[in-house]
């Protein structure tokens, strides 16, 4: 009786067929690239989570405003957050000013780890998939 646990060809090309898009991550699989990747799972989620409850608070907010219970000074707001986000004080925010604000956060979540590149990488799988 053959043994159905015995690999065969077939197998293997279906094994490999399954890996074949995920190789580079799997060549530099590390600690650091593990790490990675849980975390951008968890920034996506966070990330989600996050924007859900500003799109709430915002309808809720609005609807306040059309309702005449507050007024809100829609303009300061808009200048209040452009002064804080924006790095190269042009006076709005650009690619560069989001790149700097991402290359913060990288650095933070980076310091440390002995193997940043593999991080970075199974960061960057984490948030494709």
């Amino acid at each position: 009786m053959p043994d159905p646990y015995a690999p065969t060809n077939d197998d293997g090309d279906n094994f490999d067929s399954v890996l074949a898009p995920y190789k580079p991550f799997v060549s530099k699989l590390t600690i650091s690239s593990l790490m990675g990747y849980f975390s951008a799972i968890t920034a996506k989620r966070v990330g989600k989570s996050i924007a859900f409850v500003a799109g709430l608070g915002f309808i809720a907010l609005q609807g306040m405003v059309y309702s005449g219970f507050v007024i809100v000074d829609w303009k300061k707001m808009e200048k209040s957050a452009v002064d804080a986000l924006d790095t190269d004080d042009d006076g709005k925010i650009t690619e560069q000013d989001v790149r700097t604000h991402l290359k913060k956060v990288m650095s933070s979540i980076t310091y440390k780890i002995p193997d940043a590149s593999g991080f970075g990488l199974g960061f960057m799988f984490g948030l494709k998939h």
